[in-house]
């Protein structure tokens, strides 16, 4: 591990408290960061982390745990929204924009078909929280297309797709919709994307490690970073992460550190202050709004939220080996970075990041952190009768009992129940810390089920029926070999292993076409696609189309 308290070593970066104001001791703070970030490395086998924290317009501290330095690039993934957004209210500001415009009227993009009988247009402000009705990911250049196209082209090859719903309509998150704001304004400026970026974000911040290009990454490569990858048995191997540029470039590939985005976060603070270089305080404000819906999750590319009652807002990001967050609290102008090199650990970064903030909030306010809850009492027969095999609306479960918890898979990632009273858990996994879980029981006083947020699980029968034999020939593995979709059975039904996160469970449409359920495909399919001997040949996953290996 190598730190750095960042004091006189880079006194340039920040700008001092006044004179007469005595700062707030935050070694306390730091010492107990540490220790944490430490323990979820071991528990959770992250290799690296990088952290870095803020009070104000100070960077208060920077350190690399593992196979980290304080000076290691990571890809910041969908952090790199906020820099998109950023750019877009630039030109907003500047006249060259409406963020209400249709989004037909403006350059560098073509619309996909709206199959919607009262067609509303697609505007820059729905891109941008989330709400125009765009699929996840784009045909060319999405996460699963390793062969680095053009921004522009990445755009153009929507022009085939239709909307998955109608424009406004609900909030489905995207890494295409916000790509066609990142273009709109490379085409209304006449400079690349990532040229943009550089003259007016990156460079007037002082983010001289931060690149969009991997070809660009200043002082050396990127930290080595770590996937677990499904190997189509029902397991999973850990290897490398390739490296290379999304088509979504400004969705999801910043390349950068943890003091380069502390000064972001810095930055954050001066618009606070109406000192910012990069934007007008009136224009941070609208980001940090809900957009479209008073109680809407997402401002302007920023991620909106509550920390034990403050407000919050940044992103989170996770793309081929790493996973951060970035938080930052305007009423009191903290701020955390969190990045990490293993794959879809950000359940743990989020648990540092939530930790930082409360150790900071003690440090600054006095306001006492929130204490992990104790277990609750829990007999041999109530962990008995909640073990077994469950499916929601989208996942699959297989719990077993492990001493005086549960452990076992959900949707196949490795998990743990831990007893908190009663027939409430707490569940954690790579994507999942000490989130309650709550367990139901029929008349007859058996357990059921068990509710994990919107996922209601239900138990599955000892003797579920068989998949239909017209189904079988569906079963393989399709796609890059580093993130593959895998078509497998579980329990009767078709299962696919996506993103080497999750098995999401196939709803059948008809012979063809199965519905994605709730999660990152909500209202997407699957389209086998047969030769003339009906086998598939490939499937057509989210607009996507992988072939089978």
């Amino acid at each position: 591990m190598k730190s750095a308290l960042l004091t006189p070593m880079v006194a340039s970066l920040l700008t001092l408290t006044p004179p007469m104001m005595a700062e707030t001791d935050y070694a306390a703070a730091q010492a107990k960061l540490e220790a944490a970030v430490r323990q979820e490395m071991r528990d959770w086998g992250i290799g690296g982390v990088a952290v870095a924290l803020t009070d104000g317009t100070r960077i208060l501290y920077a350190s690399g745990f593992g196979e980290a330095t304080v000076d290691s690039v990571f890809r910041a993934g969908s952090i790199s929204k906020l820099f998109n957004a950023v750019a877009v209210m630039q030109r907003e500001e500047a006249g060259g924009l409406d963020l209400d415009a249709p989004l037909d009227s403006l350059p560098g993009v073509t619309m996909p078909g709206q199959p919607f009988r009262a067609a509303v247009p697609v505007t820059l402000r729905q891109l941008l929280c989330h709400r125009s009705g765009f699929q996840r990911e784009s045909p060319v250049g999405g996460y699963l297309d390793p062969a680095e196209p053009s921004l522009a082209a990445t755009c153009a090859s929507v022009a085939d797709c239709v909307l998955a719903t109608a424009p406004g309509a609900r909030m489905r998150y995207s890494n295409i919709a916000p790509s066609m704001a990142g273009q709109v304004v490379a085409a209304q400026t006449g400079e690349d994307f990532e040229a943009y970026q550089q003259r007016h974000i990156l460079g007037p911040l002082g983010m001289d490690r931060s690149a969009w290009l991997r070809r660009e990454v200043p002082g050396g490569r990127v930290v080595p970073s770590h996937m677990r990858i499904a190997d189509g048995r029902g397991g999973f191997y850990r290897a490398e992460a390739p490296l290379f540029d999304l088509g979504t470039l400004p969705a999801g590939n910043l390349f950068t550190t943890a003091p380069d985005l502390a000064k972001f976060v810095v930055e954050l603070a001066r618009a606070m202050r109406g000192e910012s270089t990069v934007l007008r305080p009136s224009s941070f404000a609208e980001m940090w709004k809900p957009q479209l819906d008073p109680a809407g999750a997402f401002g302007l590319g920023f991620s909106l939220g509550r920390f034990r009652g403050h407000r919050t807002v940044g992103h989170s990001g996770a793309v081929y080996g790493h996973s951060t967050a970035l938080v930052f609290l305007p009423e009191t102008q903290l701020g955390v970075v969190i990045l990490a090199n293993e794959d879809i650990v950000n359940a743990r970064v989020g648990r540092l990041a939530d930790l930082a903030l409360s150790l900071l909030l003690e440090a600054k306010t006095g306001e006492k952190p929130a204490g992990s809850p104790e277990p609750g009492p829990v007999d041999a027969g109530t962990l008995d009768a909640c073990a077994g095999r469950f499916e929601s609306q989208s996942f699959w479960a297989e719990l077993r009992v492990d001493g005086n918890r549960l452990s076992g898979s959900y949707a196949s990632q490795p998990c743990t129940l831990t007893p908190r009273g009663g027939l409430t858990f707490f569940l954690d996994s790579r994507l999942h810390a000490e989130t309650p879980v709550t367990f139901t029981r029929d008349a007859a006083g058996r357990v059921t089920g068990f509710t994990v947020g919107p996922q209601v699980f239900e138990r599955v029968t000892d003797a579920p029926a068989p998949l239909p034999d017209g189904w079988r020939k569906y079963l393989g593995r399709y796609g890059p070999d580093f993130i593959p979709v895998i078509v497998h059975e579980k329990f009767g039904r078709l299962y696919a292993t996506t993103e080497n996160m999750v098995d999401y469970r196939l709803t059948p449409v008809n012979r063809h076409v199965f519905a994605l359920p709730p999660g990152m495909y909500t209202d997407e399919f699957a389209v086998f696609l047969c030769g003339a001997d009906g086998r598939p040949h490939a499937v057509d996953f989210a607009s996507m189309t992988l072939a089978r290996k």
